[in-house]
């Protein structure tokens, strides 16, 4: 599995670390599957501001069935937290568990190396294909969980979502989180429903708890670590003579020069 990954800070890029698919990676990419999964439907429609935010405005006024048919409101929240203005039901947040390492390997693939092919051709048409070492790799895993609370004003509701969202990563959604490097392992596990006082109403509350596998893997240029590769071209003969226009070239700077006549002295 290998995929790419949005990130901000310089140090991916100075270290040289082309995927880590651990925490922020894996939730975000979650929650946006649940933005589009649920902008398909008319019941629990999710609709969105302008910057991606769950759209929900002051519902004083507005009848009941806003969102059904339009875009005047969302009729469900999605995010890791709910807005620090408005809090909306029904709700569902996305939080991470826990996560540890997972080496894939005894040396953590630290010493394997990749190797690019560079064609090399005369003028007489002949090719030579030449293998040479284009980077250090080296890669491990996460693995951990992801959880998944529902929160809803009504016990239909909330089994309605927690249904549709176990089944939507159990099968529905599986092959396109994979292939996004976010691997959802068979155990979706739901727990016991709860309720509790909110406000002067009832909250219904149930969480789903998704088991994820991410990678992470650094790419190290040889080209940042050795300055010279010497290698060797050979293209043989054409018609029993060695194929011309091909020349030897030999630069040798003034201190190598200077040097090796030193060790004849």
């Amino acid at each position: 599995m290998a995929a790419g990954f949005n990130y901000i800070s310089d140090l991916y890029e100075i270290y040289s670390v082309s995927q880590n698919t651990c925490i922020r990676m894996p939730k975000d990419f979650i929650i946006a599957s649940l933005k589009e999964f649920f902008g398909r439907d008319s019941k629990y429609h999710f609709s969105s501001d302008d910057w991606g935010y769950p759209l929900t405005p002051d519902l004083t006024d507005v009848p009941i069935e806003a969102g059904l048919f339009d875009d005047i409101t969302t009729r469900i929240f999605i995010g890791d937290q709910n807005r620090f203005a408005t809090i909306f039901y029904p709700a569902i947040l996305v939080k991470p568990g826990s996560f540890r390492s997972v080496p894939i390997s005894l040396n953590r693939d630290k010493y394997n190396v990749e190797y690019k092919s560079i064609e090399f051709y005369d003028n007489n048409g002949n090719r030579k294909w030449v293998n040479m070492p284009d980077k250090f790799v080296g890669g491990g895993a996460w693995e951990g969980s992801l959880n998944i609370e529902v929160q809803s004003r009504g016990i239909r509701e909330r089994d309605d979502l927690v249904e549709l969202i176990s089944l939507y990563f159990v099968d529905l959604n599986w092959d396109n989180l994979s292939r996004a490097g976010v691997s959802i392992k068979p155990d979706v596990s739901m727990s016991s429903p709860s309720e509790g006082e909110d406000r002067n109403d009832k909250l219904f509350k149930q969480t789903i708890t998704i088991n994820i596998r991410g990678e992470w893997r650094r790419e190290i240029p040889i080209t940042d670590i050795i300055d010279v590769i010497t290698f060797c071209v050979e293209f043989g003969n054409v018609d029993g003579n060695t194929a011309p226009n091909l020349q030897v070239n030999t630069e040798i700077e003034l201190e190598d020069s200077i040097s090796s006549e030193d060790e004849v002295l």
